[in-house]
């Protein structure tokens, strides 16, 4: 609660000062006024336990943290108010033993916004950066449900299986990266500093330079002289793709759909974005949203436009009476074994109960899907190494061979 300092003027015209933990100036108007007294001034306002003279900090709204400071902040919020410890309390708690400063200013701010009269979720809605798309939605009906540490739990889970699902994305990344980074060096350093050295020999024993080494040197003196024509280029077309992703969406749709159907990565990406489908439309429904709100929500959490695409079309047909299972279908992009899920669950009346059979199907065939595809592309790289060194080799020993064929005769 916050604390105030007051001075208030009593009925015989004495001066009185004082302190009062009360919501808000109004509160404390009327508090005073049971005792018969008139507020004159009031200072502080700062939240309970936060100190008399603490200021909370302005924020810009785009602060952002990290998904685990979220699970346990979810968690704990969940435990207090299940405990019976009001919010305003339970965020004051939570900020005071949390040690990331930045995310300890934004409870603080939250926590000050709620006590002027906001709810949970429009101060929470006030950091998108911080609180993903799904939490303001499950607060905003945990609100008005009376349901706030259900939600609390059910988001901890939530975005702690998003935390996971992405660690198992970039620890599979790691080592490929390495070798991408170890490749891209190896050339730089080949064609910038050894093969030129190498070229100025050639030019010097005057000897019919075979296809291969001609190529080769094509490429040299291309790196060499005009890297910065190739980085510009490419900087060009990152641009140029960025726009008309921005701002042509036939041509954004084109490519997300295009990315599905990938021959290696597209079956990887199509599960990455059923699991998050089915995850985000569970907790929702579940949470007590309904589903023509559950589907417009998910519509811009599933990572893929085409597939985007697709919820908003089941969502204008379930609006017309349509069955879910029946608009996925016409779509053509999502998974048998999603079709049949999702049939059992709407025929059964238990939706959310196979939306997350969907979930833990794919949480569990991901991890492996990731591990068996980068432990193809390890190989391939170190293969396509072996293949530019060994092709850069004999560049430069097949004139070399063919000198000493002319020196012999």
């Amino acid at each position: 609660m916050p604390l105030f300092n007051y001075v208030a003027i009593s009925p015989s015209g004495k001066t009185i000062s004082g302190k009062a933990d009360v919501a808000n100036l109004e509160a404390l108007g009327a508090q005073l006024a049971k005792e018969r007294l008139e507020l004159v001034e009031a200072k502080g306002g700062s939240v309970g336990g936060m100190g008399e003279n603490e200021v909370v900090k302005e924020l810009s709204g785009r602060e952002k943290v990290g998904r685990r400071d979220l699970v346990d902040f979810f968690f704990q919020l969940s435990v207090l108010l299940k405990a019976g410890v009001p919010l305003l309390k339970g965020l004051d708690l939570i900020a005071n033993d949390i040690d990331n400063s930045k995310f300890k200013s934004i409870l603080r701010n939250v926590a000050a916004q709620v006590q002027s009269g906001s709810s949970f979720a429009e101060a929470v809605a006030g950091f998108p950066n911080c609180f993903p798309p799904v939490a303001i939605a499950l607060l905003k009906v945990a609100e008005k449900s009376g349901t706030l540490p259900e939600i609390c739990g059910e988001l901890r889970r939530y975005i702690d299986w998003l935390d996971k699902l992405y660690a198992d994305i970039k620890q599979a990344l790691v080592y490929p990266s390495i070798l991408i980074g170890a490749t891209i060096a190896f050339m730089f350093v080949i064609f910038t500093f050894v093969m030129p050295k190498f070229i100025k020999i050639l030019e010097e024993i005057k000897v019919p330079l075979p296809w291969l080494t001609r190529q080769v040197i094509s490429f040299t003196h291309l790196f060499q002289y005009h890297w910065h024509h190739l980085l510009l280029g490419a900087g060009a077309l990152v641009v140029i793709y960025k726009c008309l992703v921005m701002y042509y969406p036939p041509f954004a749709l084109w490519m997300d759909r295009k990315k599905l159907q990938m021959p290696v990565f597209g079956p990887l990406n199509l599960m990455l974005c059923m699991s998050r489908f089915g995850q985000n439309l569970a907790t929702m429904y579940r949470s007590g949203i309904l589903m023509l709100e559950s589907l417009k929500l998910c519509r811009d959490l599933v990572g893929n436009r085409a597939l985007a695409d697709a919820v908003d079309r089941i969502h204008d047909g379930v609006a017309t009476g349509r069955k879910i299972h029946e608009m996925m279908k016409e779509s053509d992009l999502f998974p048998n074994l999603v079709l049949q899920m999702v049939t059992t669950g709407e025929s059964t009346g238990k939706l959310a109960e196979s939306l997350q059979n969907v979930v833990d199907y794919y949480n569990d065939i991901i991890p492996r899907a990731i591990k068996k595809l980068f432990g193809i592309l390890e190989p391939a790289i170190i293969v396509s190494l072996i293949i530019l060194i060994g092709t850069i080799a004999l560049s430069v020993f097949l004139p070399m061979t063919a000198m000493m064929n002319m020196g012999k005769a």
